[in-house]
């Protein structure tokens, strides 16, 4: 099992200490953070300290995905330069990313031009709702976080979510 967590930047690791638990519990649960390149154009995670910071200390444990750019509306892939975005995510989060890397679209939206895009750019796969697919074959199921105390399953209420597991 897979804990995705959405929704990651300098703004929100402040809930990151609810992920930290998740991991004190359930070491070998695998956590994928989903993280946005420049947060409504304000937070940069490569200019940002603090979200250095945090990738040097949960790097070994913890894999980075690409969840978008901004996280504005409307949502990256229903916009026409869709890919414009994608591209400039890449170029910020690059030196954070595993050599396999993943994307979630911000608030879930996609286009039939979402996956060719993708592998264009060399994703390994995309996390829709509650699955995550490779492009090569395969996929694992996940459960679905937000790091914040908002939307659906925010990581402030993992007790509740995780107990599925």
């Amino acid at each position: 099992m897979i804990l995705a967590v959405d929704d990651v930047c300098p703004e929100n690791l402040k809930y990151w200490k609810y992920v930290e638990e998740i991991h004190d519990e359930y070491p070998n649960l695998k956590i994928i953070a989903f993280v946005i390149a420049n947060f409504k154009y304000e937070q940069n995670v490569s200019n940002s300290e603090i979200f250095k910071d945090w990738y040097s200390k949960f790097k070994d444990w913890v894999e980075v995905g690409v969840h978008g750019y901004d996280h504005l509306s409307p949502p990256e892939q229903e916009r026409k330069d869709a890919r414009y975005f994608v591209e400039k995510s890449l170029k910020i989060l690059n030196p954070f990313l595993p050599k396999e890397f993943v994307y979630r679209p911000p608030g879930h939206q996609r286009t039939v031009k979402t996956e060719l895009m993708l592998k264009e750019l060399g994703f390994a796969g995309i996390a829709y709702q509650s699955k995550l697919k490779y492009f090569k074959g395969g996929g694992d199921y996940f459960i679905n976080s937000h790091c914040s105390n908002l939307y659906f399953n925010p990581v402030v209420n993992w007790k509740n979510f995780l107990k599925q597991i």
